[in-house]
């Protein structure tokens, strides 16, 4: 068997090996951004879309810029590549990549040596088996020590998880992305322990491992760990989320040299009663499947040979079940509509869409016009990115009789992924409800579980698009448990942090934190680094929220070296924002200076006028008044939304140097630009009471202030509390009402050690009621929160 190497300038990649060298070194890197290069180079002679790159890579829809955008940067790293140079890829504005380096071919010759055979156990059972294609890991399996050696197959590679039966998950973080929450920060996971209590009667299937690797025959590896999974379900048997094997069995070191010594850290680590490690082996009289078995630490082999690999599959199975005091659900052997469906799967899976496209195309009419390989077709144009025609064979389904329930979910889930796609939400709602609804009411043990917590999830995601947050909050909460009783950890912990962002939303933080906090351990525990960045970010938003600066300084900074080598722009921003506005409230202005800078040179413009409010805050923090003066007199577009934060910080800004027309003006914009509704109204109503401090109509200010401190107690953040708070008893103060001023920072005392706002307010109390000793306790908190902010500035609010 020929494989074919490439060669360009000092490198060499060998798809084969799944190597990538430089001058004969061996380079590391990732295994995606390894299969984005390969994917690249292969069709070097064209450019490669986005979503062509996705399918290929990833096989899925539901993978964010922000994915594509890491993986591509590590992969460009590795070739040095980055920055300005593209000699090798080059980035194709709004489209996707071009591999531009000459290539020269190479092939080099496998020898790949056949495997003994032994006497096969059984017969498969005749059944008819219930397709169900789950979440496929990427690890690939090494054979038992006692079998010959063979050629490595390629791996499969970490968080590779596929979605056959729900073609977009749009409940995931790119959904929420989509929604216009913010998801900034990225770290390196933590170490954790992999060892996990034991769940009885779980089962953890491994990728099979097929010997030898002929192309024909390349699909067995996912579609016959896919059936095999499918037909325990069938026979009630509580299988692992793939991506729990995919995830483990790369923290195991699985394979290695010592194959059951990693066997048996994939049973400490994924908690499942049984590991199955299936092989499978070809020669002229058929397929023999070999299964290693792994129970509390203890292994046997059961073999089973077949004509097909399915029906070695099924044999190799039902002998298993029936060893355990089990009867297989399936009846008749797996028919020739089973066996194209699991390639087609395969393919999917692979991300292979042509050859998933050739095998749709030519099969019999008979099995073309089966809504099982139907829901296939209309999954592959949905991930071809054509909408329309996915929703037309999705409806086409429908209408035809007899239906499988399962498939009939996986249609009606299908055209709730289009009205998704389309914005058309509440429609999307409805699609999800009726697949909920064949779901609860199919007493198919078959049916894998986690379909049901994928349609609550897109259900729950389109009733945030339309603002239904207790009917979210709800499908959410039913999701997660649905995972949970899938066993797959990784999709609870994803709803967690949806829901964690939806009670941050709501203004319910503490239970957002612990959201966040039981989301966060699985994704580290998992090394899910795209989803643990995500969460890590909103968490720190919402201890922003909180006035708790110290804390969210802490969490964004775990995003640590991944954020400094973001290639996705709008991510680098969003991370950028949060990390400013937390050394801001920290008081480290120099800090600050450069991460705005950065923040500069990664906008083209200030359409929101983020950077000007940012700028703003920094030079009041500063005491550098003037500058500050000269920005805020730079009003924006009056037609344009104005944020109510912008406009504070111009308010003082101006305020600061007298100019009281420049703060009315921009009060004046509260509801000019922003069709009658105002945007962050607490903001609104304190610079409102400012100007009218300003302009001598101190009963006005108080009064507006009230307002604004109201809004705030009754359905605001603390952040916003203590902003409106602080205001009012400056305000106060500056009319000589110490007592009035008094009452108002005493309800604030609980934040005095972690706000600097608050210290600083406090201290301007008791230096007004000459209070030596108290205002020295206040005078040592203020310098403790501080920073760089001179004490002899007002803080901005």
């Amino acid at each position: 068997m020929r494989l074919t190497r490439y060669r360009f300038g000092e490198f060499e990649l060998d798809p084969a090996s799944r190597e990538l060298k430089r001058a004969g070194l061996r380079v590391a890197l990732p295994p995606k951004s390894f299969d984005c290069l390969a994917y690249l180079i292969a069709n070097r002679e064209r450019a490669v879309g986005r979503d062509e790159l996705i399918a290929a890579v990833w096989g899925k829809v539901d993978v964010s810029d922000t994915v594509v955008a890491q993986t591509m940067l590590r992969a460009r790293k590795a070739l040095d590549d980055t920055g300005n140079r593209q000699s090798i890829i080059r980035t194709v504005s709004r489209f996707g990549y071009h591999w531009i380096a000459p290539v020269e071919e190479a092939e080099a010759e496998v020898f790949m040596p056949a495997s003994s055979a032994d006497a096969a156990i059984g017969e498969p059972a005749t059944a008819a088996v219930v397709d169900v294609p789950t979440q496929l890991p990427s690890a690939a399996v090494q054979p038992a020590t006692a079998h010959p050696p063979a050629v490595q197959q390629p791996p499969l590679r970490p968080r590779e998880r596929r979605y056959l039966t729900v073609i977009v998950l749009a409940a995931l973080l790119v959904a929420v992305v989509a929604a216009g929450w913010a998801w900034y920060s990225s770290r390196a996971p933590r170490s954790a322990s992999m060892a996990r209590a034991p769940q009885a009667g779980t089962v953890m299937v491994l990728p099979v491992r097929v010997t030898p690797i002929e192309a024909e025959s390349t699909w067995v590896r996912l579609g016959a760990m896919d059936y095999i999974a499918s037909r325990l379900r069938s026979s009630g048997v509580k299988v692992l989320p793939s991506d729990h094997t995919l995830h483990l069995s790369t923290q195991s070191g699985y394979p290695s040299a010592d194959g059951s010594t990693a066997l048996e850290k994939l049973e400490q680590g994924s908690g499942a009663q049984w590991i199955l490690a299936p092989e499978a082996m070809h020669d002229s009289r058929g397929w023999r499947i070999r299964l290693r078995v792994l129970q509390a630490g203890k292994e046997h082999v059961i073999d089973a040979q077949g004509t097909t690999p399915l029906t070695a599959a099924a044999a190799v199975t039902d002998s298993w079940l029936q060893r355990t005091g089990r009867h297989s659900g399936e009846h008749g052997a797996p028919s020739p509509l089973t066996e194209r469906v699991q390639r087609i799967d395969a393919e999917l899976i692979s991300g292979q869409l042509a050859a998933a496209r050739r095998l749709i195309e030519t099969a019999p009419p008979e099995q073309r016009r089966e809504p099982r390989l139907r829901v296939r077709e209309g999954q592959l144009e949905y991930r071809a990115g054509r909408a329309d025609e996915a929703a037309a064979i999705f409806s086409s389904i429908l209408e035809t009789r007899p239906i499988d329930l399962e498939t009939e979910a996986k249609t009606r889930m299908g055209l709730g992924a289009v009205e998704i796609r389309r914005g058309n939400f509440a429609a999307a709602q409805t699609r999800y409800t009726e697949a909920l609804s064949v779901l609860e009411s199919s007493r198919d043990a078959s049916i894998d579980p986690s379909l049901l917590g994928n349609a609550y999830n897109g259900r729950g995601v389109a009733q945030v698009e339309q603002e239904k947050m207790a009917g979210a909050v709800q499908d959410m909460g039913r999701a997660r448990i649905a995972m949970q009783r899938a066993g797959d950890l990784v999709e609870a912990a994803m709803v967690d942090t949806n829901l964690g962002i939806i009670e941050s939303k709501r203004g319910h933080f503490e239970q957002a934190l612990q959201e966040f906090d039981r989301a966060i351990a699985v994704f580290e525990r998992f090394e899910v680094h795209d989803y643990l960045a995500a969460t890590l970010s909103s968490r720190a938003a919402t201890e922003l929220k909180l006035a708790q600066p110290a804390a969210a300084l802490a969490t964004i900074e775990r995003s640590g070296e991944l954020a400094k080598s973001l290639e996705d722009t709008a991510l680098a921003i969003s991370i950028g924002t949060i990390r400013t506005r937390a050394l801001l409230a920290n008081g480290r202005l120099d800090a600050a200076a450069q991460s705005l800078d950065r923040l500069r040179a990664l906008q083209t413009g200030d359409a929101n006028g983020l950077l000007m409010e940012l700028q703003l805050q920094l030079l009041l923090a500063k005491g550098d008044t003037t500058r500050a003066g000269a920005i805020a007199r730079q009003l924006p577009d009056p037609s344009a939304p104005t944020r109510g934060a912008l406009a504070l910080a111009a308010v003082q800004a101006a305020l600061r140097n007298g100019d009281v027309a420049t703060a009315r003006q921009w009060v004046s914009r509260a509801q000019a630009g922003n069709a009658g509704v105002e945007i962050d109204s607490v903001a609104w109503g304190i610079a409102r009471a400012l100007v009218d401090d300003a302009a001598g109509d101190h009963a006005a200010s108080v009064l507006a202030m009230q307002r604004a401190a109201s809004q705030a107690e009754q359905g605001g953040s603390p952040d916003e509390r203590v902003s409106a708070n602080v205001a009012h008893a400056l305000l106060l103060l500056d009319a000589k009402q110490e007592q009035a001023a008094a009452a108002v920072l005493g309800d604030l005392s609980t934040f005095a050690g972690s706000d600097y706002r608050v210290a600083w307010a406090m201290l301007a109390l008791y230096r007004a009621l000459d209070d030596r000793a108290l205002a020295e306790q206040a005078q040592a908190a203020a310098q403790s929160l501080r920073g760089q902010r001179d004490l002899a500035v007002r803080p901005v609010l």
